[in-house]
């Protein structure tokens, strides 16, 4: 079993992947840092301030006489995550708060949309749920493990939950 374990930033993969590792020695672990999102850190983002929509003009691209638009090549971590997820058989995200920002913008949104073109499950470690089990399961995740402020704890059990006795 392939398990690509995919860690939000301020976590550390190799650490997670290894108590992974440990707890299902069968199973292939890859563990994989997403970069932080502006909102967590990084630069601000380009455009109006937050509650203003952009300026500009909408133009129906059938008005120009085009019949569709290619879309922009993803940036290189989202491609490397799809092709991560293509190869995996569970896609494991740790965030430390589970809420409707993670569940729509954050790691586990992105982990979800690679996953799913590839119908593989995605399972949160969170170390706090704020959602609910409806709303985790609209934005294409499995099961979500509320693991505390001690993720490598809790790491085992949710291990020898997902993986099977065989893998």
């Amino acid at each position: 079993m392939h398990v690509l374990l995919v860690a939000a930033a301020g976590s550390d993969p190799h650490a997670l992947a290894g108590a992974w590792r440990d707890a299902a020695p069968r199973c292939a672990v890859e563990p994989f840092a997403l970069p932080p999102r502006p909102s967590e850190g990084g630069a601000e983002p380009a455009g109006p301030p937050a509650g203003r929509p952009a300026p500009g003009v909408f133009v129906p691209t059938t008005a120009l006489g085009l019949s569709s638009v290619t879309p922009p090549p993803p940036p290189p971590e989202v491609a490397r995550l799809r092709a991560a997820a293509a190869a995996a058989d569970l896609v494991v995200v740790h965030v430390a708060v589970l809420d409707a920002d993670e569940l729509h913008e954050g790691a586990v949104a992105r982990a979800a949309e690679a996953a799913a073109p590839h119908a593989v499950p995605v399972v949160v470690l969170a170390g706090r749920d704020l959602s609910t089990r409806r709303e985790w399961s609209a934005a294409g995740v499995s099961g979500v493990h509320e693991v505390g402020d001690e993720p490598l704890a809790a790491l085992p059990r949710v291990a020898r939950t997902w993986a099977p006795a065989w893998a």
